[in-house]
């Protein structure tokens, strides 16, 4: 049973730890990317960032024969202009059209907790530039992977012309984005994009869940949210990224009760170190993070007037 069975063409399972399991459910069309996936994958981004409860988001593909993680743009009635996307409202201003993809990939990249996508197949398209704005990803080795997009005639989406080159460099991503062919997971040019490579769709998956438990029950919920924030969103400078950093920090060691700050981890994973034992984390995100600083950039509207994502 979901955890939201009220959103189409996905399964959420909240597991031990903190742990929510994000499955793309189309098993029988290889997990085909739909506008109603696309809508309901945004909605349960949402969720889980504002659930105390989640810890971990892993996203991963429901398998029946352990292929696809995700096939691509589900093309079976037509081609992208028939889409609903494109067929709506079809004179409407150019500024207004939003790719269902990036709505999808910005609402894993504002997740506010680590996120982790397991590649357990196939993943061509939207199936793979989908992954690019999570935090870690993990891939079987039986995997086919495909930057199509030029082969489509069509533009790569879901902001990943901005993700991938951070991730793997811009002379690799441009050879994916230009050759677009579909090639094997464990091909030298995607080495940096993977954490690691597991044997089966399987062992991927488990291995997600097993990397989610350990960040879990080690790891400050706090630190992680400021570390991400650090990372994406710091200074283009490092004299402005030393001053937000400090800001950060200081943050992170003052009392709760001065009405900020993440003391009560930082206290903790400090015995912990002492006493030579795990550190036992227990503030929350969002309900504990220091509104007064966190965020500290202005977060842009991307959806269009009247838009319901």
């Amino acid at each position: 049973m979901s955890l939201y069975p009220d959103l189409k063409d996905i399964r959420v399972e909240l597991q031990d730890h903190g742990i929510a399991v994000v499955y793309l459910d189309r098993p029988a069309a290889r997990n085909a990317f739909t506008d109603p996936m696309a809508k309901s994958l945004v909605v349960a981004f949402d969720r889980l960032d504002s659930d105390d409860k989640v810890k971990v988001v892993i996203l991963a593909g429901s398998t029946n024969d352990g292929k696809a993680f995700c096939a691509g743009a589900d093309l079976s009635k037509g081609d992208f202009s028939t889409s609903e996307r494109y067929t709506q409202n079809s004179a409407r201003n150019l500024n207004e059209h939003r790719d269902g993809g990036g709505t999808v990939s910005l609402a894993l990249f504002r997740v506010r907790k680590p996120t982790i996508a397991a590649v357990n197949g196939h993943a061509v398209g939207i199936g793979i530039t989908m992954t690019l704005a999570a935090d870690i990803r993990l891939v079987s080795e039986t995997a086919k992977i495909g930057f199509v997009f030029a082969q489509r005639g069509i533009v790569p989406e879901a902001a990943s012309s901005y993700f991938l080159p951070k991730l793997i460099g811009h002379s690799r991503a441009m050879q994916l984005f230009m050759t677009a062919k579909v090639i094997p997971a464990t091909s030298p040019i995607l080495d940096l994009l993977w954490a690691s490579r597991h044997p089966s769709p399987e062992a991927t998956v488990q291995a997600a869940l097993d990397l989610a438990k350990d960040i879990s029950l080690s790891n400050s919920m706090i630190s992680s949210s400021l570390i991400k924030g650090l990372v994406w969103r710091g200074a283009d400078n490092p004299e402005d990224q030393h001053l937000l950093d400090s800001k950060a920090m200081h943050v992170a060691v003052t009392p709760i009760s001065l009405g900020t700050g993440n003391s009560i981890d930082s206290k903790e994973g400090v015995q912990a170190f002492r006493d030579k034992r795990a550190p036992k984390m227990v503030a929350t995100v969002p309900k504990d993070l220091p509104t007064e600083f966190y965020p500290w950039w202005s977060q842009k509207i991307i959806t269009r007037a009247g838009a319901k994502l």
